[in-house]
């Protein structure tokens, strides 16, 4: 009987590299001795010719065994540079999903012979057709796709029309923008489907004939814009407040000098400050509770960030900054009270001078 992969392996489907990607392998053959005390199945996880990953485990016998090779195929993507695609994004097109990246699984079976004692390692094949991008699923998302065995990237095809299929803002009410923020609108095509960011005062030829108008809300003061990395492996736009003011933490030592020799003894003081580290307390604004919601669950939990500096510049660059929740529990919304929830947090310059 041939080895088989199956399970989240195979051509036609593209899984998130950093959710859980479970193979199945069957079909495993021990010779006529099948109560060998050792039967153990290796998988090798090949990109571009190199081992990425390796699993091993001791079957106890079966002729069938499952793995999670979504370390390695976090492994894949490792070298991966989000900041690069922040000039094209200051108004220019930029790839938000990043095409699926193809590896290939070997498989070998080693065990011990228990007529003959001679350790045996047979090669199972090679199999092609695994496909992987960058970006994760919840397990509320996962929860609640029918097919768990097609759990995949495709699942989401042409699901939001308000950034592409990797965007997970909601679609349900308006986002409110400032007068001068970027905005990203869908672009979906036979190639593909891709985010383009854009200029407030411009709009796409193919978008056109889409109703944006009820995706944005633009306000007519300008907002503080961010990009960060949402769990699809996209980057995202949003605009927040600034609640109060800047802070700068400067901090100076002093450190005493011996002068050279003389007559008398001297010496002087030097002090050198460091920090400079910019810090900004701000609010998404009041917001639906689904929006309050995404900020909390996407922005906040993000691993990385960009804030448009100097704040108040239309054409600033997009520099790193750390984003922290002003709570550690963040009260979404209360049923007693009615009003509209607003997510507060703090904004870092990771950067000094």
């Amino acid at each position: 009987m041939a080895v088989t992969v199956s399970g989240m392996f195979g051509s036609g489907h593209t899984y998130f590299a950093d959710s859980p990607v479970v193979i199945d392998i069957s079909g495993l053959y021990w010779g006529a001795s099948v109560t060998s005390p050792f039967t153990v199945v290796r998988v090798k996880v090949i990109y571009n010719g190199n081992v990425v990953g390796e699993f091993y485990a001791d079957t106890g016998g079966q002729t069938s065994i499952s793995f999670d090779i979504s370390s390695a195929l976090r492994a894949i993507w490792s070298d991966y540079n989000y900041s690069s695609e922040l000039t094209a994004a200051q108004g220019g097109t930029s790839a938000s999903l990043r095409s699926y990246r193809s590896y290939s699984l070997e498989v070998y079976t080693e065990y011990l012979d228990s007529n003959d004692g001679e350790f045996t390692q047979t090669s199972c094949g090679t199999f092609t057709g695994g496909q992987c991008a960058i970006g994760w699923l919840t397990e509320v998302e996962r929860s609640n796709i029918g097919n768990k065995a097609n759990a995949d990237a495709s699942h989401w095809e042409h699901t939001n029309n308000r950034n592409g299929d990797a965007s997970t803002k909601p679609s349900s009410s308006p986002e409110r923008v400032g007068n001068t923020s970027i905005t990203s609108y869908v672009d979906v095509s036979n190639s593909g489907t891709t985010s383009a960011f854009y200029l407030p005062n411009v709009v796409p030829a193919s978008d056109s004939t889409s109703p944006h108008a009820p995706i944005v809300l633009r306000d007519n003061i300008p907002y503080v814009d961010f990009l960060f990395v949402n769990r699809r492996g996209a980057i995202e736009t949003c605009s927040a407040r600034i609640k109060e003011g800047m802070n700068i933490d400067v901090e100076s030592r002093q450190y005493a000098r011996v002068e050279r020799p003389s007559f008398k003894p001297s010496r002087s003081l030097m002090a050198f400050a460091s920090g400079g580290r910019r810090s900004w307390s701000m609010s998404s604004g009041y917001q639906t509770r689904e929006w309050a919601e995404w900020w909390t669950l996407e922005f906040l939990m993000a691993k990385q960030w960009w804030m448009r500096y100097p704040t108040d510049d239309a054409n600033g660059t997009f520099v790193p900054v750390i984003v922290e929740a002003e709570k550690k529990s963040m009260n979404i919304y209360d049923r007693v009270k009615q009003q509209m929830p607003h997510v507060d947090f703090t904004v870092t310059l990771a950067l000094e001078g």
